[in-house]
């Protein structure tokens, strides 16, 4: 027997209405009443059916791109790479910025998704997922038969930043994190920390600075360390390009060196990194190979082809001027 939304609403014990909202996302439901309508849209296995017009059709012909926003030089290359494969092979790609409505997911007008959204709840990824409308995820790791993980290697990336700094004569290096709710910042940190601590590195505690990706937040996040702190390290790796380039601001402002004085890494190598005075050392992701290594992976799994081990893109440390 088919699971409709009516039952859905029954087992969370709101209305169809408010169980309709929550699986669309949208703001006006309250965070627990969202989580129970996911979860009670799980158990039962519901899955929305769209509209009637796409129901006579098996498939649409259209991949969608869900992300979180279209700021930061990041996405381009990577968005370049998905839509040169997914049209070479007759789909259309559709990108969708919205952190408050999902409809495109949750009602299945998509043959399938690719997720680098963090602000998309995994309770509705697995809700959504099946093998009619299979998912691949950019930003967090999800048991489900049928949402894959391409994941950025970000441990071999900080390695290399940090095999780099420590050639370079350095063996007292901070780090510049983002924000917590980022999964390759987080893996980024605890690559860093797991490295200092098997190698023995005189990094203290207060030398791992929390900013949130953004140029404005390295340079105020470095500008108060560097006024509490007498002692600092004479290098740092900043989990991306533009917090680096706040800090290296920040750095020049206090009288100092890049690198004489305080050495900087970054991460990702957007285009102005090469641009800068000094020019800033980083770990290019090659963000188009990734881009075309998951369209690919996506629409293999659409012809029914095993996509567990989606090849990763490469990490390549770029040395500059800032080291």
């Amino acid at each position: 027997m088919l699971t409709t939304l009516k039952d859905v609403a029954k087992l969370a014990n709101v209305g169809v209405s408010t169980a309709s909202y929550a699986l669309n996302g949208n703001k006006l439901i309250k965070e627990s009443t969202r989580k129970k309508v996911l979860q009670a849209a799980n158990e039962l296995g519901y899955h929305p059916n769209g509209n009637a017009k796409n129901l006579k059709r098996s498939k649409n012909d259209m991949i969608g791109l869900f992300i979180s926003g279209f700021t930061g030089p990041f996405f381009n290359q990577l968005l370049e790479g998905i839509q040169d494969v997914v049209v070479s092979h007759g789909y259309e790609l559709v990108v969708c910025a919205s952190n408050e409505r999902h409809r495109m997911l949750t009602e299945r007008l998509v043959d399938g998704a690719i997720i680098l959204n963090y602000h998309i709840e995994s309770e509705l990824l697995k809700t959504v997922a099946s093998e009619k409308m299979p998912l691949i995820v950019l930003d967090r790791e999800i048991d489900h038969p049928h949402i894959y993980k391409a994941l950025l290697p970000n441990d071999k990336g900080i390695k290399q930043a940090l095999k780099h700094l420590e050639d370079k004569g350095h063996k007292d290096i901070g780090f510049i994190a983002g924000s917590t709710d980022s999964y390759d910042g987080e893996t980024r940190l605890s690559a860093f920390k797991h490295y200092i601590k098997e190698h023995n590195f005189t990094t203290e505690q207060s030398a791992i600075l929390r900013a949130d990706f953004t140029e404005a937040s390295g340079y105020e996040t470095m500008k108060t360390f560097l006024k509490n702190n007498h002692h600092y390290p004479t290098a740092f790796i900043a989990a991306n390009d533009e917090m680096a380039m706040g800090a290296i601001r920040a750095i020049k402002e206090e009288g100092l060196s890049v690198p004489t004085d305080i050495a900087v890494v970054g991460f990702d190598d957007i285009i102005i990194a090469q641009y800068l005075q000094p020019s800033i050392t980083t770990v290019r992701v090659h963000k188009k190979q990734w881009g075309e290594q998951v369209a690919e992976a996506m629409l293999n799994i659409l012809k029914g082809a095993n996509a567990d081990l989606i090849l990763q893109p490469t990490m390549e440390l770029i040395e500059r001027e800032s080291t």
